[in-house]
């Protein structure tokens, strides 16, 4: 993967639009992407994908009904659930009874409709469909890094590459479920809350002083504010497609009011009444797509039941709950599941989340997000305007943790791929981070941490290869800081080799998973 070294008349295209090379290097993460999503497509066997056969069946029923399906009593089986798996979903096992997600929101399974139909209900082409899809979220990540650090295109080629060499998001695109059209439409509306951030900060005159004194707003000003209008019910309209998706897209709404009126008050741009404008825009469109699916469910499970969360939950009896999980084991080894099952899910935990990798490769993985953590540290050295949208991105990572908490409330679902709503600021975070622990003292100070940790780890009588790998990460970023500080000539070059070699690790990653991992494991 080439990325392109920064340059202020190279990089950047004329109004802050992507040079060429960015946008070559960007198609080239794209390619790369689908053969990969292509790859795990073709070589998952059927069903080997958490709650598949529910989400296909409801594809099923709304291609050959024409109707909206009902959640009823006897749509989970946990038991016939737990065969199928032992079973490895063996071809002479139905999967037909398995429709526990009719309670979801219809959008996504209306747009599968056709896929079904033209391809007489195959699985591959609906998988397919889906990876299409997250490539939309990889596009929509890049724009959103963009628009948050327009004079830093490798940063956002690096968010790109993260969303899309992410191994377990990669999977995840790569089957039949309704979270791809709900983080593509979560990407769109953080890219659209952005630019309608940046706008706000490009009216205020900073460059005219003389502006804030006129009555009458410029042309400029009233282009600005016409076309923040527009982004405004365009993130409503996208907000209420959330709505019509996947209850893990309604923490839009919050963010967005809260960066709305963190913008009024923070910088006392807005009067009372134009805050009240604004959140009218903001919350009407998305309300009045949202209010069909709403009545709807409120009349089908229960007046207070507008998601059909609860009888869902009614519906799903047998499912492991939390209180039930602790009670038995107690809450060390809940927070214990918690932090190595979500971290270990993150990264990748294939077929119904019982497919692990080699123990070497998350002792690599958590080193790679040491090292992120880091960077991120001396990143954030440098000054952050509240218009350059981090709190924004910052805000949907926050309510992406928020409702994985609460899911866990009361099932124990320690599903590192609950926090992928927030994927456009995890990807920044990383893409950031990594660049940023190759700097010259970053890498030092990275390098030296984890040569302590080794050296911990070796008192402490830790397994051969994790100390092995702690020192060998530790030692290559000292020697890669003490070589930059020699050859100040070479660093830039040595910095963009070494970034770009760590998407390149991801990618080698994601091709020897389906043939060390998830075909001898799931293949029947």
């Amino acid at each position: 993967m080439i990325f392109p070294v920064h340059h202020p008349n190279h990089s950047q295209g004329r109004a802050g639009a992507p040079s060429n090379l960015t946008l070559y290097a960007l198609l080239c993460i794209l390619i790369v992407y689908c053969a990969l999503a292509t790859l795990f497509a073709l070589t998952t066997p059927p069903w080997q994908n958490p709650d598949e056969p529910a989400h296909y069946n409801y594809v099923a029923y709304v291609a050959t009904e024409r109707r909206w399906p009902v959640l009823q009593m006897g749509d989970y089986d946990e038991a016939y659930l737990q065969r199928l798996k032992d079973e490895k979903f063996a071809p002479g096992l139905s999967v037909s009874a398995l429709r526990y997600e009719f309670h979801q929101p219809p959008l996504y399974y209306l747009l599968a409709a056709p896929v079904y139909w033209l391809s007489g209900g195959n699985l591959l082409a609906l998988r397919l469909f889906n990876a299409a899809l997250g490539g939309g979220i990889v596009l929509l990540v890049f724009a959103c890094a963009r628009v948050v650090l327009p004079d830093r295109p490798v940063i956002a080629l690096g968010a790109a590459a993260f969303a899309a060499f992410l191994p377990m998001h990669l999977a995840l695109m790569a089957a039949v479920n309704n979270d791809a059209l709900a983080e593509l439409v979560i990407a769109a509306a953080a890219l659209a809350l952005l630019r309608w951030q940046r706008l706000g900060d490009a009216g205020q005159g900073r460059d005219n002083p003389t502006a804030r004194f006129h009555q009458r707003a410029s042309c400029e000003q009233r282009r600005i504010q016409h076309r923040r209008i527009q982004h405004c019910i365009t993130l409503s309209i996208l907000i209420g497609l959330g709505f019509l998706t996947k209850a893990t897209a309604y923490i839009l709404l919050p963010v967005a009011l809260m960066v709305v009126g963190a913008e009024s008050v923070g910088g006392s741009r807005l009067s009372v009444r134009a805050l009240g404008r604004q959140y009218a825009l903001l919350i009407t469109p998305a309300f009045l797509l949202g209010l069909p699916l709403w009545i709807r469910n409120s009349l089908v499970y229960g007046a207070t039941d507008f998601l059909g969360l609860a009888w869902h939950d009614t519906v799903v009896s047998g499912q492991p709950t939390t209180a039930a999980w602790i009670a038995e084991n107690g809450w060390g080894a809940y927070w214990e599941r918690a932090w190595h099952f979500t971290a270990k899910s993150f990264w990748g935990v294939f077929g119904w989340l019982g497919v692990f990798m080699d123990a070497r490769i998350y002792t690599g993985l958590f080193i790679l997000s040491m090292m992120a953590a880091v960077g991120v540290v001396f990143w954030l050295r440098q000054p952050i305007k509240p218009a350059d949208g981090w709190m924004a991105l910052l805000l949907l990572w926050l309510g992406a943790f928020a409702a994985y908490g609460w899911y866990n409330l009361g099932f124990i679902q320690h599903q590192g791929r609950y926090l992928f709503p927030a994927l456009p600021t995890w990807s920044l975070l990383f893409a950031v981070g990594w660049w940023a622990v190759l700097e010259r003292r970053a890498s030092i100070v990275a390098g030296g941490l984890l040569l302590v940790a080794a050296a911990g780890m070796a008192v402490g009588a830790m397994d051969n290869w994790t100390i092995l790998l702690f020192g060998l990460a530790g030692g290559g970023l000292l020697l890669t800081g003490l070589l930059s500080a020699l050859r100040r000539s070479a660093e830039k070059n040595m910095r963009l080799v070494l970034y770009g070699s760590l998407f390149l690790l991801l990618i080698a990653l994601d091709i020897a998973i389906p043939f060390l991992y998830s075909i001898p494991q799931l293949r029947t």
